[in-house]
């Protein structure tokens, strides 16, 4: 049933003349059939760019995020960060922590929106709480130096545990978790591992 309703959709908004902006009431949650998505973020040209648009367009959210990547590194379309920033705050205000954190280093940057260590601190905390680790090492080295939160190496402590979580020796995450541990109390550092341990993703869209 879905899948005709969408067949329809997309069939009108081209029969329109502009599925750039044909607007859906709400994103769709089921998945793009990963070999239909794999064929339009790697074909090239204004075809399989339209196709990843209108798959965006109609709130597939992987698509959403790979089509910011496109504007932003300027991959088969003149580079718009702006419009990367459009794309990946789509996505990421569904959930997907890798647009979350991209959006974070856009504000921390001020490229495509406001400049915002604030909103950088909340993007990347919205990544860091699904289970990705990227945004969890970045976390804790915006809590160390006090960048868009209170300053807190021991919660930024235990956002490198997480981090750091089945590293091998030479991860950066693990870098930092030793590096800071022996500046705290041995207090500090067990609370920080005790909740590490007992710490849990956030429900829904987790780190890929």
């Amino acid at each position: 049933m879905h899948q005709k309703f969408h067949a329809c959709w997309l069939l009108l908004a081209f029969m329109a003349g502009g599925i750039a902006h044909a607007q859906p009431l709400a994103p769709v949650t089921e998945p793009i059939p990963a070999e239909t998505l794999a064929a339009s973020v790697a074909a090239e040209g204004p075809s399989a760019l339209s196709t990843l648009r209108a798959y965006a367009e109609m709130g597939h959210i992987l698509a959403q995020y790979q089509l910011a990547q496109r504007y932003y590194v300027g991959d088969g379309v003149v580079r718009d960060v702006s419009l990367a920033a459009l794309w990946f705050q789509r996505a990421a205000d569904a959930g997907e922590p890798r647009s979350q954190l991209a959006l974070a280093q856009l504000h921390a940057k001020g490229e495509g929106v406001a400049r915002s260590e604030r909103w950088a601190a909340y993007w990347t905390r919205q990544a860091a709480e699904s289970g990705f680790r990227d945004a969890q090492l970045r976390l804790g080295q915006m809590y160390e130096r006090g960048q868009g939160v209170s300053k807190d190496e021991a919660e930024a402590y235990f956002w490198y545990c997480l981090a750091s979580d089945g590293g091998w020796s030479g991860d950066m995450a693990l870098r930092e978790r030793e590096r800071l541990g022996p500046q705290l109390t041995h207090v500090q550092r067990t609370s920080a591992r005790y909740a590490a341990f007992h710490w849990r993703p956030r429900q829904g869209m987790t780190s890929p």
